[in-house]
């Protein structure tokens, strides 16, 4: 089989083809922003509503259900990785980043205590890195504003004690998490991916 030259600009052609084909891959991690964006926003107006209201005495039990976003995502991620039929390098440093960002979040909530409970800012600090690095992988702007959105929420908790930072949390995790993630989604399904 012979070999074609590529012209200059064919080769620019193919280059870009490869670019957005893995772009693609990236425009409908929607699912991961959502399902994270919403099992956050109702643990935090849980915490909030069961600490304002004394309805139990342990308010903090609201984040029992982020488990079971672990859960979800992990066999969302392994059906994904199943259905590629190729497996890029960038899709393992995205996974490997989440990851990283994952057992960064879990170190800081397990040693809330030492950190006067002060974990919120420091989750959403955290979730900025992890959201901007993505957004720069993607090429997708959204997310880095999304991004800036959750630093600015980790600017204002800090500001606050423990139980009016949950607000913040919410309202900085929808404009971070769900709007780019909507946004995600909608190009995605207008796309066909």
């Amino acid at each position: 089989m012979e070999e074609k030259e590529l012209s200059p600009k064919e080769s620019l052609d193919l280059i870009n083809s490869m670019i957005g084909k893995a772009r693609e891959r990236y425009t409908d991690n929607s699912f991961h922003f959502l399902l994270w964006g919403w099992l956050v926003i109702l643990a935090s107006v849980l915490h909030y509503w069961f600490a304002v209201e004394a309805i139990i005495e342990e308010p903090q039990m609201a984040w029992i259900i982020m488990p079971i976003g672990a859960i979800i995502s992990t066999v969302y991620g392994i059906r994904q990785d199943k259905r590629a039929r190729v497996t890029h390098y960038t899709d393992k440093l995205y996974g490997w980043l989440w990851m990283s960002i994952g057992v960064s979040m879990v170190i800081i909530i397990v040693n809330g205590q030492y950190l006067n409970f002060q974990i919120i800012p420091l989750i959403l600090m955290v979730a900025g890195i992890g959201t901007f690095v993505s957004g720069s992988m993607m090429k997708v702007k959204i997310l880095q504003l999304g991004a800036i959105c959750l630093w600015v929420g980790s600017i204002a908790a800090f500001q606050f004690e423990e139980l009016y930072q949950l607000p913040i949390n919410a309202l900085s995790i929808a404009i971070g998490y769900l709007l780019p993630g909507y946004i995600m989604k909608s190009k995605a399904k207008k796309h066909g991916i």
